[in-house]
């Protein structure tokens, strides 16, 4: 009479695109590990696609060659009763061994740099298949050539009316947001990319709108709009300290503290904005339509649904369609060159901004 062989847990794993060998492996061997806890010397069967990581000849790369062949093959196989690998379909008939090690150490000769912060990184590929694929790939390389030319720019004071430097601080600011936007999309942290959007939007139409003026006087009273709107979250101390500055920066300017106190007192962020606007209360919509682009705040509601909002789309599927992982890169992309032009350095970056921007709109015919 046979032997009833007991049924195999099945153990599926996908490799995603950005994985890379360590990443995979360590998976894997913890998948292992959890099944036996679970399922104690029951038959284990390893099914493992493996997304992308082709050469050009069309075969696996190193990494995805590496972790089938010596990984699995040369040392996890005798754990596992079956290996079902894209290679191939391999049968343990030595009998599965159960006898696992607690941990997985992985050594690398060719990584020689001090990772101590990247053990740090909770990686999630989670939203990246997006990023990966081809015609998508190819435009964020050379977006990212042109947004790090613009990063490097030495982004110069306004002439004329800005003796104290700040628009040139705010340029230094704008380089950095952006670069940071655009490497978070790329690991696929896109809550903080919707976030960071917001904030880009935010800077492209306060800034237009002192760029535009070139007033020495409005920029005056952003700066000290921008302290005093700040002092109701401050206690006591911080409000004497914050008044005190005020204090000694009008008289440096020869303006009389006690106006800007009742200009702005309240609180009202957008207070700077109320000779130019001729609103007593303006708001972001009133400085978006102030310049003409009513779309503008449209776009950047949509930014703001994904930080702040409550509908159920942005809480529930936010990343689930290609669709909407490209509306933030197009939101991204767009603000950013906006942003850029602002800046006469970026000039010389108009040529490849247009060839991006017509690439980027040729992306909307398969995912928008």
């Amino acid at each position: 009479m046979k032997e009833k062989r007991e049924k195999a847990v099945a153990i599926y794993h996908r490799i995603m695109r950005r994985e890379n060998f360590e990443t995979a492996a360590k998976d894997i061997f913890h998948l292992l590990v959890e099944t036996q806890k679970e399922e104690p010397g029951r038959p284990r069967s390893l099914y493992l696609d493996i997304d992308g990581h082709r050469n050009e000849a069309g075969g696996f790369d190193k990494d995805m060659l590496e972790l089938q062949k010596e990984f699995l093959l040369g040392f996890l196989a005798p754990y596992f009763t079956e290996l079902h690998l894209p290679l191939g379909t391999v049968i343990n008939k030595k009998g599965q061994n159960n006898d696992i090690m607690d941990e997985l150490e992985i050594f690398s000769a060719e990584d020689k740099k001090e990772d101590s912060l990247h053990e740090l990184y909770m990686e999630n590929y989670e939203n990246t298949e997006f990023m990966s694929e081809k015609d998508v790939y190819a435009f964020l390389k050379k977006a990212s050539k042109v947004l790090k030319k613009f990063g490097d720019m030495d982004i110069q004071a306004e002439d004329g009316y800005d003796p104290h430097g700040w628009m040139s601080g705010w340029g230094k600011y704008i380089q950095n947001l952006i670069t940071e936007l655009f490497n978070s999309f790329i690991h696929g942290n896109l809550l903080s990319v919707s976030a960071m959007t917001r904030a880009l939007i935010e800077s492209y139409v306060y800034l237009r709108i002192l760029k535009e003026e070139r007033s020495e006087e409005l920029l005056h009273d952003w700066c000290i709009c921008s302290l005093m709107s700040g002092m109701k979250r401050m206690d006591e101390k911080g409000k004497k300290q914050i008044s005190d500055i005020i204090e000694n920066y009008c008289r440096k300017a020869g303006a009389e503290g006690e106006d800007y106190f009742l200009r702005f007192g309240k609180g009202n962020q957008n207070s700077w904005l109320t000779n130019v606007i001729q609103k007593k209360q303006v708001t972001f919509r009133d400085a978006c339509e102030y310049l003409k682009e009513p779309e503008i705040y449209q776009d950047f509601q949509s930014a703001s649904a994904f930080v702040h909002g409550q509908d159920i789309i942005s809480k529930i599927v936010p990343f689930t369609f290609y669709h909407s992982i490209y509306q933030k890169l197009y939101l991204m992309m767009l603000y950013s060159f906006k942003t850029m032009r602002l800046y006469a350095e970026s000039e010389r970056l108009e040529g490849e901004m247009i060839e991006l921007e017509k690439e980027l709109n040729g992306l909307a015919e398969n995912y928008a």
